[in-house]
């Protein structure tokens, strides 16, 4: 209700829009700040933008950005995205923001989906069949260690990392069943939004209870890891920002936060069940050979593409498992 906008003369046409920092004229969102027609996030699949609207916000902080296209004279079906909130939202006054600069919505047709609608057409019109067994029924589970983790705009890296470390023995010891929510709030910092141990916490009672995993629980869609991404992911430029990440560098990452959030307690510590030393054979052609040491919580697999005798049917197994991590 409170939004501030610039009064920089900016007039926005009625048609032939196009991004001011790229040549698309799809998908594009106009920020009800300052007037800035930009381009929306990119898409695994090469569709989409450019990220620049994202990009924008995190530079300006302009928070509400409205996607041209869906603006009609009723403006219910207008698509307004809250950036902070990382959410579509409902503008009130959204007639009052777009005459700022020189809207008339009464004349505007709808000619592109919203996010929800282009959601639900991707989710209809993918075949699934390629990577799921087809013609069987698959049976819902619920309960403990069965919840969900909702995506929070790219943040699947995310997402696939928690539940396999939530999966494993040290974590599920550490941070459920001998760690209750009450005892973490009662040891954690001043501020128990910004200690990594107590939302690690509660984020672990969330998935392993199964509290939030029920069938009389309708339209549950698991929970939203929102406090946990933005500890962890404090002042660090990727994985604080809305890009697609890579999975094992958030790995190495929550290692290290982990290690800094139990510094010297070995039994506290979850972490130090995944790290091992690797020994290294260096030998020089004189017929030396020296050994090397050092510790390490991954090991490389590396794969002989070259002898593959599936070689086609590997490839696309590849292509599948890339499908169903993102």
């Amino acid at each position: 209700m409170d939004l501030q906008q610039l009064d920089n003369g900016v007039i926005v046409p009625p048609t032939g829009w196009k991004c001011s920092k790229c040549d698309k004229t799809e998908n594009l969102w106009l920020n009800l700040t300052d007037g800035m027609i930009l381009c929306g996030r990119w898409v695994w699949d090469g569709t989409g933008g450019n990220n620049h609207a994202v990009e924008h916000y995190q530079q300006t902080k302009y928070p509400l950005a409205v996607k041209l296209g869906t603006i009609t004279a009723d403006l219910e079906g207008a698509d307004v995205y809250s950036y902070p909130e990382d959410d579509s939202v409902e503008d009130p006054i959204l007639a009052q923001h777009l005459s700022h600069f020189g809207i008339d919505f009464s004349s505007l047709q709808k000619t592109e989906m919203t996010t929800a609608e282009r959601e639900l057409d991707h989710n209809t019109n993918f075949d699934w069949n390629r990577i799921q067994e087809s013609g069987k029924d698959a049976e819902p589970l619920y309960g403990p260690g069965y919840t969900g983790l909702v995506n929070l705009g790219n943040s699947c890296y995310m997402a696939s990392v928690m539940q396999v470390m939530f999966s494993t023995h040290p974590f599920i010891s550490r941070y459920f069943e001998k760690q209750s929510l009450k005892a973490a709030f009662a040891i954690s910092k001043a501020d128990p939004t910004l200690d990594l141990n107590m939302q690690m916490t509660k984020l672990a009672h969330g998935m392993l209870s199964g509290k939030y995993s029920a069938p009389s629980q309708e339209g549950q869609e698991g929970i939203r890891p929102r406090m946990l991404k933005s500890v962890i992911a404090a002042s660090h430029p990727e994985f604080s920002s809305m890009r697609q990440q890579d999975a094992l560098e958030f790995f190495h990452h929550l290692i290290d936060k982990v290690d800094q959030a139990n510094p010297g307690n070995h039994e506290l510590n979850p972490c130090t069940g995944f790290k091992f030393i690797i020994e290294e054979r260096v030998q020089c052609p004189s017929g030396k050979v020296s050994y090397n040491q050092h510790c390490d919580n991954f090991l490389t697999l590396s794969i002989p593409l070259h002898e593959a005798t599936n070689k086609g049917g590997f490839e696309k197994l590849l292509f599948f498992c890339f499908l169903y991590i993102i």
